[in-house]
């Protein structure tokens, strides 16, 4: 009876709060360093806990209010007004017999007194990957790296599993997670991402035993058994990890070890009218593709000889072929792809377009293993260099020059079922290799390649009609003899070429090597045989100008 009577009390005495917790990495252990302006907020200790730092709270008129209703309801809506506050509880706890850590928790919009990058990231995913109910999720926000980056939230109507978000675990970069909890001390539901953020009977009589449990939890590897694929990709969002990874990054250019670092176009283009690119907005000494060394060397000799990051703000400009004038321009960072890898830790590191990734060794040996073996397989046709001005060009030069192929480039099919205008691909041989070709570049342009092979190549083996379109578009000779039978897909072999000016074996970013190892597998699969060819470029005569 009398322990009824302390939990009745316990239950009443505690109110379920909505709490955002951050934990402030070792290093920053002054107030000052953690928190923006400190000087300019005023302070309490707040007995034993903590200090709670707070600035002064503001009413001010709704911005909506005289944009759309101007002076239409009088001085009568003054009373109509809306309100701010900010404050920070900073919480030092004894998380371990030797050791202590400060805690943030915010209140209001108190989280913006927060210097950026003064936190553990991924604090909060970890706890919530350890207290969640595996079969109980309701939303994740993801970003996928399959093409162009792409963040996307997805939440469902009822409790699901990992699976049921569609999440590609190679290729995703899991960003927050919500869901029910399986601990009671974690409240009914919690989301995790740097921040924890829960509803829980917590308040100062109990905030530090909280945190404290909260940290036990963070330090845990029990997620491991239900998402130890969670640690195979993560974004790097310490400031000083970056810091250290762009010395990395010069240090590398500056000794001329090119072997990891090189630059490449960002986004997909239409090099059918790319006349060319530019590292000084100059149309008249353009070159045929982006090359770190050629970047270098039109460096002015100050820049050149005390090579910095700062170098690499400069522009990388590309022209059209139809009308000479600037069609794209990109920041030279973030045409830059660099590998980095820290034996100690047991991470690579890689910088694409423009952001450090942090890539679990064991995870980035498979990859690379599987792609220098589909690297080094011999080639199973001979596709000549690339001396053209455009994609289009060279595939029909091909065709016209040797009779095995046949150009199926820009022959569009029209076809249903969620698809619009699909390309089977570019060369097609009597022999039956379907031929995808693109010339070299970032992540999002290597990855949209290998996508197109996968969706061409399923429809081919999997919808009779698909087969059929395809057939009409091919020339006598390259027909396929019964389009509505089913097909044998060992006799059809999938050969992704990639135009590249590079003397060097073909290197590719190791988010399009993902993205090929998955196409692979699914391509396999159905029955196919997956080839990968360099085809090399040489340049053409306006590219040689320079």
């Amino acid at each position: 009876f009398e322990g009824l009577e302390i939990f009745r009390f316990m239950s009443q005495e505690i109110p379920t709060n909505k709490l955002s917790v951050y934990l402030i990495k070792e290093e920053y252990s002054e107030h000052k360093d953690i928190l923006k302006k400190i000087d300019t907020l005023q302070s309490k200790d707040v007995n034993g806990i903590g200090v709670l730092y707070f600035g002064e709270s503001h009413t001010f008129k709704p911005s909506w209010l005289d944009k759309f209703f101007g002076s239409a309801l009088g001085d009568d809506i003054e009373k109509l007004f809306n309100a701010s506050s900010k404050a920070i509880l900073l919480s030092k706890v004894k998380v371990a017999n030797d050791k202590e850590r400060i805690f943030a928790i915010p209140f209001g919009y108190g989280w913006t007194f927060l210097n950026h990058g003064i936190w553990e990231e991924r604090f909060g995913l970890k706890i919530t990957l350890n207290t969640v109910d595996p079969n109980n999720l309701r939303r994740i926000d993801k970003k996928n790296m399959s093409s162009v980056p792409k963040d996307t939230s997805e939440q469902l109507s009822r409790e699901g599993v990992a699976a049921d978000f569609g999440i590609d675990i190679e290729q995703d970069l899991i960003q927050s997670i919500t869901g029910k909890t399986k601990e009671e001390g974690f409240g009914k539901t919690i989301t995790g991402k740097d921040s924890l953020s829960l509803s829980v009977k917590v308040d100062l009589s109990n905030i530090q035993e909280f945190l404290k449990q909260a940290y036990k939890k963070y330090e845990s590897d029990e997620y491991k058994k239900d998402f130890g694929w969670i640690d195979q990709i993560s974004e790097v969002k310490d400031l000083k990890i970056i810091e250290n990874l762009n010395n990395g990054l010069v240090d590398n250019i500056k000794n001329n070890n090119f072997d990891k670092v090189w630059m490449a176009v960002p986004e997909l283009v239409d090099w059918a009218d790319v006349s060319g690119f530019s590292y000084t907005n100059d149309k008249d000494n353009l070159k045929a593709d982006i090359l770190l060394a050629d970047f270098i060397s039109n460096l002015p000799d100050s820049e050149k000889n005390n090579l910095t990051l700062d170098v690499f703000n400069r522009r990388v400009y590309c022209f059209g072929a139809s009308s000479d004038e600037l069609k794209h321009q990109w920041k030279a960072f973030n045409c830059l792809y660099c590998e980095i890898q820290d034996d100690k830790k047991k991470k690579t590191y890689l910088l694409s377009n423009g952001k450090w990734y942090e890539v679990e060794n064991d995870f980035a040996k498979q990859v690379n293993e599987g792609y220098q073996q589909l690297r080094d397989n011999t080639a199973s046709v001979s596709l000549p260099a690339y001396k053209c001005k455009n994609e289009n060009e060279y595939n029909k030069e091909t065709a016209k020059n040797n009779t095995d192929f046949c150009c199926m480039d820009r022959e569009l099919i029209s076809h249903g079922g969620g698809y619009s205008k699909i390309e089977f691909c570019d060369l097609y041989t009597k022999d039956k290799k379907i031929i995808h070709v693109k010339h070299y570049g970032g992540s999002a342009v290597l990855s949209h390649l290998f996508s197109q092979g996968v969706v061409s190549g399923e429809l081919f083996l999997a919808d009779k009609e698909f087969r059929e379109k395809v057939n009409e578009k091919l020339p006598n000779g390259y027909k396929i003899s019964n389009p509505n039978d089913k097909l044998n897909s060992s006799d059809f072999q999938i050969i992704f070429g990639i135009i590249s000016s590079s003397s060097k074996q073909l290197e590719i970013p190791f988010f399009s090597k993902v993205s090929l190892r998955n196409a692979k597998r699914r391509l396999e699969t159905y029955g196919y045989k997956v080839l990968l060819q360099k085809i090399s470029a040489e340049e053409t005569e306006k590219t040689k100008k320079n």
